[in-house]
C-alpha cells in the first residue's frame, strides 16, 4: 500500500499547476500595462500614477508601455493577443468601445475580447474660445449659432474621436448647427483656435488650465455634470444652458477575456487601494483629471450602459460611413 502510495506521487505532482501559472502566485513577474495613447497624455499620465501605486501592492514592477496608432488600435491588439494570464494588460480610454463604430474593421472585438478590471479616473472636457472671440458664455454662441446656421466651425482631432462626438451631442441638444473642421493633430486644432482661425472647440481640462491662465483662450464651461475640481470657477455646460449635457473620458484597465477571475480580483483588488490614496488623487486633480473609482462589477455596469451611447454618437456624426468608405 505504502509503495503504491509513493508511486503515484510523481503523478500527483506533475498533475499540479506549475509554480509560475499558479493563480495564488500572481504576480511572480513584472506585468505590462499598455497604453494605446501617446506619452505625456492625460490617460499616459494617469496609468503611470496608478501604475506606481499597483506595483507596490503587488510586489512586482508594473511597466507602463506606450504602443500607439490608429486611434488606440494597435496597442489594443497587443493585449487582444497577449497570453491570457494578467501580465498584459490595456489602459485606455472610450475609444476602445468608439472605435467599434467608426472603423469598418477591427483585429478584435472590443466588448467580448475583453474584461474591465478597475476604471481610476473621470477627465472632462472643456469648451473654449479664443481670447479675442466675441463670446464669453455658452448661451451667447448657442443664440448666434441658430442665428447663424453653419457659420461657425470647430476644429477636432479627427473623425469620431471625443471633441467631435462632444459637438455632435452639443448641436443635437443646442438646435445648433457648428461645423466640423477635422485635424489629424489635437495641438493644431486647439491651436487654430487660438489664432482665431476657427471659432470653437472642446479641449482637455489640463490642455486648456494654461492657455487660459495665459489669457490666450476663454474657458466657457466643462462637459462633466458636475464642476471640475481643477477648474470650480468654470460651470458646466448642464448648468450653463443644456440641462443634462454630459460628455466624459474615462482612464481605467482591462485584462484580456481568458484572464482567469482570481487574477482580476487581485489586479482591482490593488488598484483599488491605489485609488483610494489621498495623494493618488491630489496627483490626478493636479494632471486635470477627476478621480473616480469603479471596481470590477460597477465598471463593467457603466460600459454595459455607455456603449449604446457612443454608436448612436457616432451615427449622429456620420463618422462610421466616413471611415467605412
Amino acid at each position: 500500500m505504502k509503495r503504491r502510495t509513493l508511486l503515484a506521487l510523481p503523478f500527483a505532482a506533475a498533475a499540479l499547476p506549475m509554480p509560475g501559472f499558479a493563480q495564488g502566485s500572481f504576480p511572480d513577474r513584472p506585468i505590462k500595462l499598455i497604453v494605446p495613447f501617446a506619452p505625456g497624455t492625460a490617460l499616459d499620465i494617469v496609468a503611470r500614477h496608478a501604475a506606481a501605486g499597483a506595483a507596490e501592492e503587488l510586489k512586482q514592477p508594473m511597466v507602463v508601455e506606450n504602443k500607439l496608432g490608429a486611434s488606440g488600435v494597435i496597442g489594443t491588439d497587443n493585449v487582444a493577443k497577449a497570453p491570457a494570464d494578467g501580465y498584459t494588460l490595456l489602459f485606455t480610454a472610450p475609444a476602445h468601445y468608439i472605435n467599434q463604430f467608426v472603423f469598418a474593421s477591427l483585429p478584435f472585438d472590443a466588448v467580448k475580447d475583453f474584461r474591465p478590471v478597475t476604471k481610476i479616473s473621470n477627465a472632462q472636457l472643456v469648451l473654449v474660445v479664443g481670447k479675442n472671440s466675441p463670446f464669453s458664455n455658452v448661451k451667447q454662441v448657442i443664440e448666434f449659432a441658430k442665428a447663424n446656421p453653419k457659420k461657425l466651425r470647430y476644429s477636432s482631432s479627427g473623425l469620431g474621436g471625443t471633441i467631435h462626438l462632444a459637438f455632435a451631442l452639443f448641436n443635437q441638444m443646442a438646435g445648433t448647427q457648428i461645423e466640423h473642421v477635422p485635424y489629424t493633430s489635437g495641438g493644431q486644432a486647439l491651436t487654430d483656435v487660438i489664432a482665431g482661425h476657427l471659432d470653437i472647440t472642446f479641449t482637455a481640462v489640463a490642455t486648456a488650465l494654461p492657455h487660459g491662465k495665459a489669457g490666450n483662450l476663454k474657458l466657457l464651461a466643462t462637459s462633466g455634470l458636475q464642476r471640475s475640481h481643477t477648474m470650480p470657477d468654470v460651470p458646466t455646460v448642464s448648468e450653463a444652458a443644456l440641462p443634462g449635457f454630459e460628455l466624459t473620458s474615462w482612464g481605467g484597465t482591462l485584462a484580456g477575456k481568458g484572464v482567469p477571475d482570481a487574477v482580476v480580483e487581485k489586479l482591482n483588488a490593488a488598484f483599488v487601494k491605489v485609488a483610494q490614496r489621498p495623494e493618488f488623487q491630489t496627483k490626478l486633480v493636479a494632471a486635470g483629471v477627476e478621480p473616480d473609482l469603479l471596481p470590477t462589477a460597477a465598471f463593467q455596469k457603466q460600459i454595459d450602459a455607455e456603449v449604446p451611447k457612443w454608436k448612436r454618437l457616432v451615427e449622429m456624426t456620420g463618422a462610421a460611413q466616413s471611415q467605412k468608405q
